[in-house]
C-alpha cells in the first residue's frame, strides 16, 4: 500500500478546517474591533483606533489571580519596548464592583502605563468568549487575532515578543 494515498481525504478535510478556522478567527476579530470601553483614567477607548494604529494586546485579568499579576509586570517591559512602534495593551480587569475601586490603586502603584478598563458585569468578556484567567489576545495591525493565550506560565512573555517581532517584521517588508 506504499503507492496508494490513503490520505487525501483526511487532507482536503484538514485543509478545509484549518480554512474555517482562520475565516470565524478573521470574522470574530472584526466583529470585536467595535468594542469601546472606558479606561479607569475616564477616557473612552476604542479597539479599533488603537488597531488602526499597530498591533494590540487585550488582555482579561483580575486583581484575586495571582498568574494575572506576575504577567502584567511582562506586559509592561514588553509596552515600553514597542509602544513608539504603535502597540497598545488594553487590559480589560474582570473583578466585581465591590473590588473596581481597588484596580487603579493597583495600577498607579505598579507604575503600568499601558490602558486599563473594568468589567464588573464580565459583558466584554462574554463577548470574547473568555473562560479563564488571564486571557490574552493580540489583533495584529489588520484586526486578525495572531495570538491567543489562556493561562499565564513563565516564558509566555516570549511568544507575545515573537509575534510582535513578526508583525513588525512584516510591516518593514511593506
Amino acid at each position: 500500500m506504499c503507492g496508494k494515498s490513503t490520505n487525501k481525504p483526511f487532507l482536503r478535510f484538514y485543509a478545509t478546517f484549518e480554512m474555517t478556522l482562520f475565516l470565524l478567527s478573521f470574522t470574530l476579530a472584526q466583529e470585536h474591533q467595535n468594542l469601546v470601553v472606558q479606561s479607569i483614567q475616564g477616557d473612552e477607548v476604542s479597539l479599533e483606533l488603537l488597531i488602526a494604529n499597530g498591533p494590540v494586546l487585550v488582555n482579561f485579568w483580575a486583581l484575586w489571580c495571582e498568574p494575572c499579576k506576575v504577567e502584567m509586570k511582562q506586559f509592561q517591559t514588553i509596552y515600553d519596548r514597542y509602544k513608539e512602534k504603535g502597540f497598545s495593551i488594553l487590559a480589560i480587569n474582570q473583578d466585581n464592583q465591590k473590588s473596581v475601586a481597588k484596580v487603579s490603586t493597583y495600577i498607579s502603584s505598579n507604575d503600568y502605563s499601558f490602558l486599563v478598563s473594568t468589567d464588573p458585569k464580565g459583558e466584554i468578556s462574554q463577548q470574547f468568549n473568555v473562560q479563564s484567567y488571564p486571557t490574552s489576545l493580540l489583533f495584529d495591525k489588520n484586526g486578525i487575532i495572531v495570538y491567543k493565550s489562556i493561562g499565564y506560565k513563565q516564558g509566555d512573555e516570549k511568544k507575545i515578543v515573537d509575534a510582535l517581532e513578526k508583525i513588525f517584521a512584516v510591516k518593514n517588508e511593506e
